[in-house]
């Protein structure tokens, strides 16, 4: 279980998009702030998901917040540096064991503090080969234009921008 763990966290890490205003350490005039939309964040990180499991990284593109895109650098490069799931795992259910919504939440991770975050608690059942198991995640979604966005940053070295 500890290594499946350890690859869908590593390949799920979310966290929340650059300030508005905030560009390469820039900080620009926000035009407006941006409103959490209607549909609920739980139908973005469940489709997310979905297409991750099926090997559909060129639609999960546009479901990544424009940071994540930028630290990607190209959609090739997400399409070819996205891990895979383990083909002997099967994700069974996944299920939206909890949402709040935060007026702010503070990414330690990148020392970044975000308005509007949804924090979901996802349980995932999964199974490889005869073994089933279940555990929780939690991850963040923020705001964008039409809806959601997650984060999903490159988990090698040197898979970035600059690459």
């Amino acid at each position: 279980m500890s290594a499946v763990f350890t690859l869908l966290t590593g390949i799920t890490t979310r966290a929340a998009t650059w300030p508005a205003g905030e560009i390469f350490g820039l900080v620009v005039p926000a035009e407006a702030p941006v409103r959490a939309p209607a549909a609920a964040p739980a139908t973005y990180e469940m489709r997310f998901m979905k297409l991750h499991a099926e090997g559909r990284f060129d639609e999960m593109w546009e479901m990544l917040a424009d940071d994540a895109q930028r630290a990607w650098g190209s959609v090739q490069s997400f399409i070819r540096e996205m891990p895979r799931l383990d083909e002997w795992l099967e994700i069974l259910d996944m299920q939206v064991a909890s949402v709040t919504l935060l007026d702010t939440w503070t990414d330690h991770l990148h020392d970044r503090t975000y308005n509007n975050v949804a924090r979901l608690v996802m349980r995932y059942r999964v199974r490889r080969q005869r073994r089933e198991w279940t555990f929780d995640r939690q991850v963040h979604l923020v705001p964008a234009a039409g809806g959601w966005r997650t984060l999903c940053y490159p988990t090698r070295a040197g898979v970035a921008a600059t690459r």
